[in-house]
């Protein structure tokens, strides 16, 4: 049984639900790879802030109620946290020192990606005219303002990680003696 998917697997997910998945499929992506997973896991890694929230996602038909829908972004949060705790890391530390920035740089790129892609169906709808190339233009310079933003959080975000991560103690037993001085 294998600790984590490989990244082949997750672009395979990832391309087959894009919209999301639910709990049961999440469950499903990684026990039907050999990795060990499970929905009382799921639950305790949304409940420590490690995975994002499900979103609850009406179903199409008279009174068949909602479902919730986990973001597909979920597949690679907990093959992460799969991976670091394969590296002997705990929850705690997870916590503290990987995921402390994930889900607010993620939002921020989900939400600047959507408010891009309004402007540009805008965009769209106006006729050809020097004021639409104008807005154009606006919106590539807005564009690449943006990857040039999150291309330096992500980096900060790493150099932050890097940095908090090479102080931690390796091994996994009780302290030496000398440790406990």
């Amino acid at each position: 049984m294998s600790h984590s998917l490989s990244e082949a697997q997750i672009r395979a997910i990832e391309a087959q639900s894009p919209e999301g998945l639910s709990s049961q499929q999440l469950v499903a992506a990684f026990e039907d790879q050999g990795v060990k997973f499970s929905e009382a896991n799921l639950r305790r890694y949304v409940q420590l802030g490690l995975v994002p929230r499900s979103r609850r996602v009406g179903q199409k038909g008279k009174h068949l109620g909602s479902h919730g829908v986990y973001p597909v972004r979920a597949v690679r949060r907990i093959n992460t946290i799969k991976k670091l705790m394969a590296e002997r890391y705990t929850i705690e530390e997870i916590q503290a020192k990987f995921l402390t920035f994930k889900d607010s740089i993620e939002t921020l790129d989900e939400a600047i990606e959507e408010l891009l892609s309004q402007f540009e169906t805008r965009l769209e709808g106006e006729a050809p005219s020097a004021r639409r190339d104008q807005l154009h233009d606006e919106l590539r310079s807005i564009r690449a303002a943006a990857d040039e933003l999150l291309s330096g959080v992500y980096r900060l975000e790493k150099l932050l990680v890097s940095t908090s991560s090479a102080v931690r103690p390796r091994g996994g037993g009780a302290a030496s003696p000398t440790e406990l001085l």
